[in-house]
């Protein structure tokens, strides 16, 4: 939609004409939404020669030259403005980061921007250096505020679709659905474009600057030049490459499911900033904040008994997948005391509530010759099932609906509660049964302990094999259609069955029910290849919403890792044994001696560097994790800087010392000798002498840098069991 806009750029009717430079537009405003692109064209902006204000009164992301370049006053000033104005009943209903500003009533009562000295104060240091720009993302909603002090305004609205920001913005709050985000979207625009009616504006499209950089900055120059700001000149090709470079992303599929939930509203503000022909915007309606009423007695669940780290990853998408699509209904996850106590803390942030429980001895599976008969990896899988019984004692919610790890939610399901109030299960394919890794039930005690009491007879024989050994055996025993036992079959996709994702007959949930398609993970980890008859789309999908959540912030453009998610992404990403980097095996162990002294003091200060940055990453991580909250900043240069500088100066010195005596007089080890001891040779990167397998060092390697939780290796990223049909 994006690429065959007629124009990146727009200009409002009421742009002053180019000539006298007191008239002329010469104070800049970056307006946009969070992850939009906003801090990319402040950057540009600047590099353009217009004034953003002394290095250190800008708010500049310690890891990545793209973010931020806010102006520390201009920053401090809107955070006090909008808590102010917060709506209680609105933001107490989410666990939104307070810079978002969710539930921002510019009509409560306190003290506008423009009636401030401070804001005063910060207009009148800025105009000494016209043409100037300033940017803050959460400056739409408060835009309307600063104008009175402007009198020669230009806006810059950096507009990206709203599925897009929304889908990136999900993990911040492990209780807000796609619907909220669309909400901070909606408001954030119209308040800007409310904001900017009348005054000269230049629309800068995301999908521009990310696919051709310069295109769109030549584009930016020329609109602004255009205008009349005066004073600018354009980078070179050289310079905005140093910066930023095109993106090679593929465009992302959405289902139609996420756009409906969007909202039309969302759309409508994007489609405005998008098909720009050079007519004046037109000024929206004002927007209202969304809230979804809370179910307090329906919940989702899902179960986890073993420390199979595929399953984690399952329940991880799973419950990111649901709350893309719902944020009213408690997401609860199920787990014994033989899942690892780490994995709750990445639970919780996608979502779920965790209850432990006590794991159900099975009832018939492993009991007797005709229920054993099942290969290692079936009875891993089958052999801890009986606990998704405890499922029924789950009595403070009136409904609830259970989905395995290896499912996906597709699309919202408030219709599924208000439309079957019997027990419902997933639909079959190939028998007159049903599955129970999809459900719909009531939970009761008494339907507990009858269940408890079936288990203890003889199975029956429903199925007519081993699945008759298993709880969806004994379920599909139980609930046999009798008055009161009513089974609703329920449509659940699969995939190997292939779904138009843009009808809205598209299933609302996936189950990867058989091994007829590899589970999603098995794909995504390029451990089997993905055949014909598979819906690729749902893998697709699978990919990116797991994506979200664990794949690392190095972001491709500026090659640079960032951002306040990456922590939680890490730990994610190492708990389900996801390995970011190749494995050492097979590489080179010393290269070859420096064939001078040039190429060995170039050696020395590559390594003085590496050791330099580990350190410096280090005292970062301790330095971001003090502050109060993601846009806070210290001072450039503090006393307790410049002592640092005098440490790690004194420090540099002995690691050059010491690299410089090791590469001349040291000769690291090549081959096991006979005197070297075990834990020598495993020391040094090889394996035992009487050991089987290829000598060379056997860890794998991380790309991740130290983090201040976990200081110890990453592990090697462990074999993927095989899993048992079901």
């Amino acid at each position: 939609m994006l690429a065959t806009a007629a124009s990146l750029l727009v200009l409002n009717a009421a742009a002053a004409p180019p000539g006298n430079p007191m008239t002329s537009p010469s104070q800049l405003l970056v307006l946009g939404m969070h992850h939009s692109g906003t801090s990319v064209v402040s950057n540009l902006t600047m590099m353009m020669g217009a004034f953003g204000g002394k290095h250190e009164e800008l708010l500049l992301h310690p890891d990545n030259p793209l973010k931020f370049w806010e102006c520390r006053d201009v920053v401090a000033l809107d955070e006090q403005r909008l808590v102010s104005g917060i709506q209680e009943v609105v933001s107490s209903r989410y666990e939104v980061p307070e810079w978002v500003a969710y539930g921002f009533d510019s009509a409560k009562a306190a003290t506008r921007v423009h009636e401030t000295a401070e804001a005063k104060a910060i207009v009148h240091k800025l105009n000494a250096q016209r043409p100037w720009v300033t940017k803050d993302p959460r400056m739409c909603l408060l835009a309307d505020e600063w104008m009175p002090l402007l009198d020669a305004p230009m806006c810059i609205i950096v507009h990206r679709e709203p599925l897009s920001v929304a889908n990136s913005m999900m993990i911040y709050s492990h209780n807000v659905s796609l619907a909220e985000w669309a909400s901070v979207y909606e408001t954030y625009y119209t308040n800007a474009m409310r904001a900017c009616d009348g005054k000269p504006t230049v629309v800068v499209q995301h999908a521009e600057l990310v696919a051709n950089p310069y295109s769109a900055v030549k584009k930016l120059y020329a609109s602004l030049v255009a205008a009349g700001v005066h004073g600018l000149t354009l980078p070179t090709e050289a310079q905005v490459a140093r910066l930023i470079r095109p993106s090679v992303a593929a465009t992302p599929l959405y289902l139609l499911a996420e756009r409906q939930i969007v909202g039309q509203r969302a759309h409508a503000i994007s489609s405005a900033l998008s098909f720009t022909t050079g007519a004046p915007l037109v000024k929206p309606a004002a927007a209202t904040w969304h809230v979804s009423p809370r179910r307090e007695h329906e919940a989702i669940a899902t179960l986890l008994t073993t420390d199979n780290a595929d399953y984690l990853r399952g329940a991880l998408v799973l419950g990111s997948s649901i709350r893309s699509f719902d944020s009213s209904r408690d997401m609860v996850c199920l787990v014994t005391p033989s899942v690892p106590t780490e994995w709750k803390g990445a639970l919780e942030v996608a979502g779920w509530k965790i209850v432990e429980v006590p794991e159900l001895e099975e009832f018939w599976w492993g009991q007797s010759e005709e229920c054993s008969a099942g290969s290692t990896d079936q009875g891993e899988r089958w052999g801890h099932m009986a606990t998704k019984l405890r499922l029924w004692q789950l009595t403070q919610y009136q409904r609830v609906l259970y989905l395995d790890a290896d499912t996906i939610l597709t699309g919202p399901v408030s219709d599924v509660f208000g439309s079957v109030s019997t027990f419902a299960a997933e639909a079959p394919k190939y028998h007159s049964h049903f599955n129970a890794g999809v459900m719909l039930l009531t939970p009761s005690l008494r339907v507990f302990d009858e269940l408890l009491i079936l288990g203890k007879q003889n199975h029956a024989s429903v199925f007519g094999n081993l699945i008759d050994c298993t709880e969806q055996g004994l379920l599909n025993t139980y609930y046999d259609g009798t008055a009161g036992r009513e089974v609703t079959k329920l449509p659940i996709g699969r995939a190997d069955v292939k779904a138009d994702w843009s009808s809205t007959a598209a299933p609302w949930a996936v189950h990867w029910i058989t091994h007829v398609c590899p589970k999603p993970w098995r794909i995504a980890d390029a451990a089997e290849p993905l055949e014909s008859h598979c819906d690729a789309s749902v893998y697709s999908y699978w990919q990116r919403v797991w994506d979200r959540l664990t794949h690392s912030s190095k972001d491709a453009s500026s090659a640079i890792n960032h951002g306040a998610r990456e922590s939680a992404r890490r730990k994610m990403r190492r708990l389900t044994g996801v390995s970011a980097g190749p494995s050492l095996v097979g590489r080179q162990l010393r290269a070859a001696p420096p064939a001078s002294i040039g190429e060995l003091w170039s050696e020395v200060g590559d390594t003085i560097g590496r050791q330099l940055r580990s350190v410096m990453n280090r005292r970062e991580l301790r330095r971001r994790r003090r502050r109060r909250e993601e846009y806070d900043s210290s001072p450039v240069m503090t006393p307790e800087a410049w002592a640092w500088v005098a440490i790690i100066g004194t420090l540099a010195l002995g690691l050059a010392a010491g690299a410089l005596l090791h590469k001349l007089f040291i000769k690291a080890p090549t081959e096991v000798g006979k005197g070297m001891t075990v834990v020598q040779a495993k020391r040094m990167g090889f394996m035992a002498i009487d050991e089987k397998g290829q000598q060379g060092v056997v860890s794998a390697v991380d790309d991740d840098d130290d983090d201040d939780d976990e200081d110890e290796d990453e592990d090697d990223e462990p074999e993927l069991p095989k899993k048992g049909k079901k």
